[in-house]
């Protein structure tokens, strides 16, 4: 005789970016064995993999329901709840003082503590100018494993490339999909500094997953603070 199938709980949340709500299963041993694995292997691409497929079989509804057009940072805010339904509430981190890496702790995090962070005025639409639109999108589990570096320009200039959906001029729309990413490149080579700086500032503001810790450092005898952000801190 067969086993029967054991029937896992099923919650509620609400998506960050979209306010779509859906509903999810925690983490079966199974899926938290494949996340240990992958997280041991320290390859990027073995845990992006790992979060997607493990998402997908968590959520349950809508049907519909698209992992890959989540932001990234949805996709954090939806693992850190799954996680908690699976594993616990709580999660213990390793910080080390940054003035004083001679100390570290360990200290446990409320996984309902962590949320989004977001900044007031922020939008997906970067007016460059009174004649210029532009329609953005925000970074998708591929950011997980490449990253977003603002500081370097070749790099932000593909990563802003990356997430243009439409630029409007005037009354004339530019759809990304009707253009190939050199195309896309060379018109952001001929911007203003100025309107280059209006683009990669939708990536310094948008909303992230970030949680700040202070402790003590009984070395020194002086608290210090550091910041979680991303999911490869809570990973």
């Amino acid at each position: 005789m067969a086993l029967p199938r054991n029937i896992r709980p099923e919650y509620s949340t609400t998506i960050p970016s979209t306010g779509q709500k859906i509903k999810y299963n925690p983490f079966s041993v199974k899926e938290e064995k494949i996340l240990i694995l992958a997280a041991e292997s320290s390859d990027s691409d073995e845990v992006t993999n790992a979060i997607s497929n493990v998402l997908k079989n968590c959520v349950t509804s809508p049907a519909s329901f698209n992992v890959e057009e989540l932001s990234l940072f949805d996709i954090e805010y939806l693992f850190l709840k799954t996680r908690a339904k699976s594993a616990g509430e709580k999660i213990k981190v390793e910080i080390t003082d940054p003035d004083d890496d001679t100390f570290s702790t360990e200290h446990e995090i409320n996984i309902d503590k962590i949320g989004i962070k977001r900044t007031e005025g922020h939008s997906n639409l970067v007016e460059l100018n009174e004649n210029t639109l532009v329609k953005m999108r925000y970074p998708d589990l591929s950011f997980f494993q490449d990253g977003i570096d603002i500081n370097d320009m070749e790099s932000i200039t593909e990563t802003i490339g990356r997430c243009i959906v439409q630029i409007v001029v005037d009354e004339e729309v530019f759809n990304s999909t009707d253009m190939s990413p050199p195309e896309v490149v060379e018109w952001l080579d001929g911007l203003t500094t100025e309107q280059f700086k209006k683009l990669s500032s939708f990536f310094e503001t948008m909303p992230r997953l970030r949680h700040e810790i202070t402790c003590h450092n009984p070395n020194t005898g002086m608290d210090f603070t550091i910041t979680l952000e991303g999911l490869a801190d809570f990973f």
